[in-house]
């Protein structure tokens, strides 16, 4: 017998024992999973650590995605809200400088008609009524306040205005002048005729007491020759005033001529104004629409004054006359 074979045989199987013992426990350690936990348990377990680890990083993201869209709404509410304030603001700046303005607007538009009454009554202003620029500056002061408020196009034509409306003045002032140095007779004519038609009146109401009462004759007709006398004397001052006033119709005529043309250039520079400062008001212009209405206004005027002197048809009109 070879024993040799025998043993290297033995050795042979004895190790292919041992990698079958080990194999065995091999897939025993698999089969009872590791820790003695068995792996299915440990997949669940991994399954569960990742679903976690999935779910706090994207809760994370989207808490951290929810935090940047918070901010820049706050952002945005920040930006907006400031922008809100500014508008107020200036809408508040805005609403003040539009309650000033209308207020100086309307003040001078007041003051700037009541100069163009002033200078249209002038020839019958007595010479010893006050000061006659009062109107005017009155005017230029309100005026003035144009100036001071108003945007860069109403503000130019403002000073225009006060320049065409003293030159005009002035004019107005030096042409009335004789016609109201020539009514001044005719005022003081005035009173006496009143005084006058008081006597009259008081001389008739004695003449007729005396007939009530059967005074003598010659009482009642010394009465009602005064009565004769002063009425006669009314009658007299009449017939002089109604000629003294017919001599001086004229001279009205001329001098409504002469201002005529020169207030046609400022109507006009007065419907640009207005027009400028309307604009301003957020109300329509309408510049062309209120030119025709001043030469309409101009006609009328016109046809009137040369009706009332029997002048038919019209004389024509006094062209514009611009400002120096």
């Amino acid at each position: 017998m070879n024993f040799n074979a025998i043993g290297a045989d033995a050795i042979s199987n004895g190790k292919i024992m041992t990698t079958a013992v080990q194999a065995v426990q091999a897939t025993q350690a698999v089969a009872s999973g590791w820790l003695g936990v068995p792996w299915i348990i440990w997949a669940g377990l991994i399954s569960a650590i990742v679903a976690s680890g999935v779910a706090a990083f994207t809760t994370r993201a989207s808490s951290r995605n929810s935090l940047l869209l918070l901010a820049m709404q706050h952002a945005r509410n920040d930006a907006e809200a400031a922008l809100q304030r500014q508008h107020d603001a200036t809408q508040k700046d805005e609403d003040r400088k539009g309650a000033i303005r209308r207020d100086v607007y309307a003040k001078a538009v007041e003051e700037t008609h009541a100069l163009l009454g002033y200078i249209g009554g002038l020839p019958d202003r007595p010479l010893n009524a006050g000061n006659d620029t009062d109107a005017l500056q009155s005017f230029l002061k309100a005026n003035a306040k144009i100036w001071l408020v108003a945007d860069a196009e109403a503000a130019h034509l403002s000073r225009d205005l006060a320049s065409d409306f003293s030159e005009v003045f002035i004019h107005a002032l030096a042409t009335a002048n004789p016609i109201r140095t020539a009514m001044e007779p005719i005022r003081r004519r005035k009173e006496t005729i009143v005084f006058a038609e008081a006597e009259a009146r008081r001389l008739s109401s004695q003449f007729t007491d005396a007939k009530a009462k059967n005074a003598s004759l010659i009482e009642q007709e010394r009465l009602a020759d005064l009565v004769l006398d002063a009425n006669a004397y009314v009658k007299e001052l009449e017939v002089t005033q109604r000629h003294v006033i017919n001599g001086i119709l004229p001279m009205r005529l001329e001098v409504f001529k002469a201002t005529f043309g020169r207030l046609r250039s400022v109507q006009r520079a007065l419907v640009r104004l207005m027009s400028a400062l309307r604009a301003e008001l957020n109300l329509p212009r309408n510049d062309d629409k209120f030119i025709v209405q001043l030469k309409d206004m101009e006609e009328r005027a016109w046809a009137a004054v040369n009706r009332v002197y029997g002048i038919d048809p019209p004389e024509s009109m006094p062209e514009i006359v611009e400002s120096v």
